[in-house]
């Protein structure tokens, strides 16, 4: 199609639709930033019906990110047709990346009245809710989609979410089991099971295992790296060195994460390497100044080390920041005034 629309070109059939249509191929071989300059020249010249050649180009904007672009041209695509299903669609999944989930959720449910069976609407808007605080709206979102396509793995993972929020563990556990199950390598889907393990069911050594599993199939997923080494600690070995690595590679693969210093400076810390800590509790508050219990961590390897005037401003700090824990240290190592 892109070689026939060329030779249109050069042979001056220079229409809006000849445009169009290389804009179209340009769009379908990725060549998104030629899919625009196509498209937008077939907009100067499209005065009856422009509304796809808007629908296009928004599509090329939001492969290249150009997120707000792409609202617009979706936008003018939907003033000229207000029954276009792709448009609210497409423009649905711009409102999820920006985070403006009651936009999202007018798109949809607009989208919804075009096309009731769309899996894709329904998951979007059950996003929305979520986002929104509405959990019973997206459990009955995600109930739909699950009844109308019991085979897509994120949609056992969503419910999961949902389950979770609603205090339903037994249920968020066996929706994301379901997941894993349909996607073997769904690494987020591992993760939260596992974290459900450790928080909610003290099983340190069953959530060590998903965690291990996700982190196979993400070897950069920051979160599995940081509740890993957290269930190390926890678990019957305090297997404190092997938390240290796992926050070593939390920082690696995410260098601003301050909770992987914190963590690792308390490892540190607990393995009598006072001095070896101070430096990742320093590096926790510089990414996070109101890390309330970095101040008060920090304090505790100052105190170690004979440094009482400064371990007694971090826990004051600590305390100023929320960290009630922090009145014990106070009260014990500092003069009051």
């Amino acid at each position: 199609m892109l070689k026939e629309a060329n030779k249109a070109v050069e042979n001056n059939s220079d229409t809006n639709r000849t445009y169009f249509i290389r804009g179209l191929a340009n769009l379908e071989l990725k060549n998104y930033k030629s899919a625009i300059e196509d498209l937008s020249e077939a907009l100067n010249r499209d005065i009856k019906n422009p509304s796809r050649s808007y629908y296009a180009r928004g599509v090329a904007k939001s492969k290249l990110q150009n997120l707000k672009g792409a609202i617009i041209d979706f936008s003018e695509a939907i003033e000229r047709d207000s029954l276009y299903f792709e448009a609210y669609r497409d423009r649905a999944r711009v409102w999820v990346d920006l985070k403006d989930f009651k936009k999202t959720l007018d798109d949809c449910n607009k989208a919804l009245e075009l096309n009731s069976k769309s899996t894709m609407m329904l998951l979007n808007r059950g996003v929305s809710k979520y986002n929104l605080g509405d959990y019973e709206g997206a459990m009955k979102d995600y109930n739909q989609l699950i009844s109308l396509n019991p085979n897509i793995a994120f949609s056992f993972y969503n419910r999961g979410l949902v389950k979770e929020k609603m205090n339903d563990i037994e249920g968020a556990l066996s929706d994301y089991t379901r997941s894993i199950e349909l996607d073997p390598k769904y690494f987020k889907a591992y993760h939260n099971r596992g974290k459900l393990k450790a928080d909610k069911k003290n099983d340190f050594k069953s959530a060590i295992k998903d965690y291990t599993k996700a982190i196979k199939w993400d070897r950069n997923y920051y979160k599995a790296y940081i509740n890993r080494g957290v269930a190390k600690v926890r678990s019957k070995r305090n297997d404190l060195k092997g938390s240290i690595k796992d926050f070593t590679k939390a920082i690696e693969a995410n260098p601003t994460i301050e909770v992987g210093y914190n963590n690792r400076g308390l490892s540190k810390f607990n393995l009598g390497m006072i001095k070896e800590s101070i430096p990742d509790f320093n590096r926790a508050i510089e990414l996070n100044p109101k890390y309330a219990f970095a101040y008060r961590n920090r304090g505790k390897s100052e105190i170690q080390l004979n440094q009482n005037s400064k371990a007694c401003t971090d826990f004051k700090k600590a305390l100023e920041l929320g960290d009630s824990d922090a009145t014990e240290f106070i009260d014990k190592h500092c003069i009051q005034e």
